[in-house]
């Protein structure tokens, strides 16, 4: 299920970070408003961040924009997992830039234009991978000091990918929060946008207009999108029949999966099974 993650701030920080080593990394679909910058190490799986799903290996570097729902998902098998996360918004590499560190500037620009996240190559990440040690040893300004370090060389990869999508609003009206609260908890029901209206206690017109102004898409086509991204998830880790996973993910009929888990994923539900599930854990 798709949830709604708080990072919150470190003792008044404008930045967290965070580090977990794991036997595995589980699928948790979720979504914040702050850039995630995320490094793994030792682990080998899918990465999701938005309506994409590509396989990483043992190293993999990330940035995922502010509300794109994303998720990493790997075997147990093997070395514990390394991830080390850093969550920052733009607001505050703005406010920094604009009150003495001009430096900033370009920086700001680049994360501007992202509008669901880069995936970087396994070049810079072997390079920066002692930076990302020394981050996590590092503390107070010296810890800032080479996170800012590390963005400011992701900037210059010309290996980077960009994944192309739609961008998402930091900043969210509650009524459309509420919307988003009660999409996520009932999207697997026949859901209407007259339920999300009632939810959030205003009208399907108002509903409509902030999916359109800060989601930038509609109440159907992100309902399709979490509808596919949990059948993802049952199509990777159970062998449940393709007919009664499309019934569980809300969907009124068979082909109205298929033709819907086509046009977001390119590929039939079978045939991404296939490329993209994990192998089981030997005994």
């Amino acid at each position: 299920m798709l949830i709604r993650e708080w990072v919150g701030n470190t003792q008044g920080q404008g930045w967290q970070y965070l580090y977990s080593k794991a036997q595995l990394c589980p699928f948790q679909w979720h979504y914040h408003p702050e850039f995630e910058l995320t490094f793994t190490r030792h682990a080998r799986g899918t990465r999701y961040i938005g309506s994409d799903a590509s396989p990483f290996t043992e190293l993999d570097l990330a940035l995922v924009a502010p509300n794109q729902p994303h998720t990493w998902h790997s075997a147990p098998e093997g070395d514990l997992k390394e991830v080390q996360v850093a969550y920052f918004t733009l607001d505050w590499l703005q406010t920094l830039a604009s009150q003495g560190a001009p430096e900033l500037v370009p920086l700001c620009h680049w994360l501007g234009q992202i509008r669901m996240g880069v995936i970087f190559g396994q070049t810079i990440s072997a390079t920066l991978a002692p930076r990302f040690v020394q981050l996590h040893e590092l503390r107070g300004l010296a810890r800032l000091a080479c996170l800012l370090e590390i963005l400011s060389c992701l900037q210059q990869d010309p290996e980077q990918r960009l994944l192309q999508g739609e961008p998402h609003s930091g900043v969210q009206d509650r009524r459309l929060n509420a919307a988003l609260g009660y999409l996520q908890t009932h999207f697997t029901r026949q859901v209407t946008l007259k339920d999300l209206a009632l939810a959030a206690n205003t009208s399907t017109a108002t509903i409509k207009r902030l999916f359109a102004e800060q989601m930038k898409t509609s109440f159907s086509a992100l309902l399709a999108q979490i509808r596919i991204s949990h059948a993802c998830q049952i199509l990777l880790s159970s062998g449940q029949s393709i007919p009664a996973l499309a019934e569980d993910c809300g969907f009124p009929s068979l082909s109205q999966f298929y033709r819907k888990f086509t046009e977001l994923k390119g590929q039939t539900p079978a045939r991404y099974r296939k490329q993209y599930r994990l192998p089981k854990a030997h005994a």
